[in-house]
């Protein structure tokens, strides 16, 4: 989930093909291996802790007024740094009016989609974290649909919503096995191509009916690994599910 500058908000610009798409994948490699972070483990012996420092230490507390737990010590969760920094970038966008949104600097829609978080030990947990990411790009697609509108009208706003789901149907339209990329090497991992296209296949059935498609279904998708030519490549999975979640939205 990398960032983007705002100029590619979904509200600006049609949605790319998918074939010239370069983002990172959203399963992030959590670090443990060379250069990650170090932990002594043999700490000297002291008094027993204050409850102060008691309090400071465990998994429960919070930082800078951000109401996310944090995960123990030894184990890995986002940067707080990070997140509380990115989430700050959010609420100054949040802060400004609908009509000025697309001018305002910051972050939209995609981009909070997109974000990825380096990981720390003893850092935020994971999920509560991804839950109001998910909040917040909902709110910002809704205030971007109506800044849109306002300043070109409805016409056009339906007019990006048509080439967008000609877009991803044309993808989606493919046979299984063929609607994906597969890895340049013949070891290297991806998703498998029998989850992805079950998934494909659900997103095409939705699209062709009148019922709407809760987001959750793909944000929350999990694909087991495969290798070869039994998998799909991960980055371009992933970058069109991020579209295919822009759609949903933009179509609520």
């Amino acid at each position: 989930m990398t960032e983007n500058t705002l100029g590619s908000s979904a509200a600006d610009q049609p949605t790319q093909a998918i074939d010239g798409l370069d983002t990172r994948t959203k399963a992030q490699q959590v670090p443990g291996g060379d250069g990650a972070p170090s932990h002594s483990a043999a700490a000297p012996q002291a008094a027993a802790p204050t409850q102060e420092a008691t309090q400071a230490s465990a998994p429960a507390r919070e930082t800078a007024g951000r109401k996310f737990m944090r995960v123990e010590d030894e184990r890995w969760g986002y940067d707080p740094a990070e997140v509380d920094d990115f989430l700050d970038r959010v609420d100054a966008v949040l802060a400004t009016t609908a009509r000025d949104l697309q001018s305002a600097p910051g972050v939209g829609s995609r981009q909070v989609r997109e974000r990825v978080f380096d990981r720390v030990q003893g850092g935020y947990d994971p999920a509560p974290v991804d839950a109001r990411l998910d909040e917040l790009e909902d709110e910002l697609a809704d205030r971007e649909r109506e800044a849109f509108i306002s300043e070109h009208g409805p016409e056009r706003w339906e007019e990006h919503l048509e080439l967008m789901g000609q877009t991803l149907l044309g993808r989606l339209n493919r046979p299984h096995g063929e609607r994906f990329r597969r890895p340049s090497q013949r070891k290297q991992l991806g998703y498998s191509v029998s989850d992805v296209d079950v998934l494909c296949d659900r997103i095409t059935e939705h699209f062709r009916s009148d019922e709407a498609l809760d987001p959750t279904l793909v944000r929350k998708a999990v694909f087991r690994q495969a290798q070869g030519q039994r998998c799909y490549e991960e980055q371009q999975v992933d970058a069109f599910m991020d579209r295919v979640v822009e759609l949903i939205l933009a179509l609520r």
